[in-house]
This record gives structure tokens, C-alpha cells and sequence, in this order.
């Protein structure tokens, strides 16, 4: 972490930060862009922004990408991975299909089902073309229950709750259950019945827990213990359970919960 104090009036934050760090303006913006920059403890992310004397500016250091990766599971038709966080899920040269189709010398394999960049935890991967079809059918006729862990802003008493808030103008529905809420933060178990893209970041944030990390809907939230330290949305998939379209086999894969979860959980005892 990097912390400065501005002493002239009227700076442009992308000017000040490419003048402190001795760098260009354009590697400046991409610090800005990353939205680990905060002015006086709240995020900024507006490159214009300008600056007062005085104001105290942070910068947290963008984490960069661990390519080690778990495999939970493996048999004739599946992968399981453990994804580590800040790890596309496909479709990008280091996205962990690529490194699982160059680690087993199998160009076939094909992410069944993404996780957002940030998100840690359970993916699935089809070994060859007709695994694929076969498991996108279970995801179409929601017989996979995905199950996600996630730490949010603000203490609860509900111990379950059903969200059903439209995304993108399409149903989406949730299941909410605490499992622990203390000093300002609520850990949850989170189920999916639909998956609409960033649905557990939309729904969670529409009952005011937002997601710790999430970028978006974090900026009002000050006061929490490690929150600027915290590098990405802290959401985990934790588990999935489907029957096997090949063997009629109940399959139930978890992924241990994260080190970032347990350094967070741990500072709030």
C-alpha cells in the first residue's frame, strides 16, 4: 500500500499519481482504472478527479494473477477446477480453458459455465464436445444447484430470504441464508435457481448487503476493518451438485474456502 499526501490545490488525481510515481500518465489511468485507488478513504475512479491540498491519496496495488490451479475432480466426461480468483474463466490467452486444455493436452475441453474474473471457487469443464452439450442441458433445465459463499456489507438478523428482483428485465431468483453477522459485516450461503450475469452481486446489493470488494456498490460503506485492503469482490463458489447425465450418479463438488475469506473472517473474529 502506498500512501500520499497532496500538497498543491487543483490536481487532476491521474496527474498527481503519474507525477508521485514517476510513470506515465496512461499507466497512471490504469491505476485508476483498477479501483484500488481511494482519496480521503473513499474510492475513486474518476481520472479528473480533482484533488484538494491535503487529501490523503492510497493506493492498494493491483493483485496479480495466480495461475496455479486445483483440479477437485476428473473422470471420462468432467473437470472440476478450484479457479483462483483474477483468473478469466475462458476465452483469453491465460483464462484458465487455456490452461487446463495446454496442462492436459486437450484442445476439446470447454468451460461449461463461467465464474466473474474476481470470483474464486468450483467451475466445471467438459472434456470433448458431447460432455458439453449434454451438461449445458442440466444448466437450461436448472438441474444444478449452485451454492456461493459471500461477505457483504451490514449486520442482519433474517436467517433466510428469497430475493426475486429481475436482471436485465429477466427473472432471477435467490435463496439467502446467514450464517454469521457481526461488526458491521454478514457472511452468507448464497443458491442460485437462476444464473443471470453478476445475479448474487445485483440481488445482494438490492437488499443493501453489497458484496465486500464489489467495486460498484462498495463507496458508501466506510468503517469496515480491512475493506481497503481487500482486492477483489469477495465472493466464492462453493459448491455445485448435479446427477451425472451418464451415470445417473449424484456428483457434489466443494471448493475449501479461500485464504483472502479466512484473513477477512479472522480480523473480525
Amino acid at each position: 500500500m502506498r500512501s500520499l499526501i497532496v500538497k498543491e490545490e487543483g490536481l487532476k488525481l491521474v496527474d498527481f499519481i503519474s507525477l508521485s510515481f514517476g510513470i506515465s500518465k496512461k499507466s497512471a489511468k490504469d491505476i485508476v482504472d483498477s479501483k484500488l485507488v481511494f482519496v480521503n478513504s473513499k474510492r475513486v475512479w474518476i481520472a479528473k478527479h480533482i484533488l484538494k491540498k491535503g487529501d490523503v491519496v492510497e493506493y492498494f496495488g493491483e493483485k496479480k494473477e495466480n495461475l496455479d490451479f486445483e483440479i477437485i475432480y476428473e473422470d471420462e466426461f468432467i473437470i472440476a477446477v478450484n479457479k483462483p480468483p483474477f483468473v478469466l474463466s475462458n476465452e483469453g490467452k491465460n483464462s484458465l480453458e487455456e490452461l487446463l486444455r495446454t496442462k492436459k493436452q486437450n484442445y476439446k475441453i470447454k468451460a461449461i459455465h463461467r465464474l466473474d474474473k474476481e470470483t474464486s471457487g468450483v467451475i466445471l469443464f467438459a472434456k470433448n464436445e458431447l460432455s458439453f452439450e449434454k451438461f449445458k442441458e442440466l444448466w437450461k433445465k436448472k438441474e444444478v444447484k449452485k451454492t456461493y459463499l459471500a461477505i457483504c456489507y451490514g449486520e442482519t438478523s433474517f436467517k433466510e430470504r428469497w430475493i426475486n428482483e429481475k436482471i436485465d428485465g429477466k427473472p432471477a431468483t435467490s435463496l439467502v441464508r446467514l450464517i454469521k453477522s457481526n461488526r458491521g459485516v454478514s457472511y452468507f450461503e448464497v443458491e442460485i435457481l437462476t444464473g443471470r450475469k453478476h445475479q448474487i452481486r445485483e440481488h445482494l446489493a438490492s437488499i443493501r448487503h453489497p458484496i465486500i470488494g464489489d467495486k460498484l456498490n462498495d463507496n458508501f460503506y466506510l468503517g469496515i476493518k480491512g475493506f481497503k485492503n481487500v482486492r477483489r469482490q469477495l465472493l466464492h463458489s462453493y459448491k455445485i451438485e448435479f446427477v451425472c447425465p451418464f451415470s445417473g450418479e449424484t456428483k457434489r463438488f466443494f471448493a475449501p474456502i479461500p485464504e483472502d475469506f479466512k484473513e477477512f473472517l479472522g480480523g473480525l473474529k
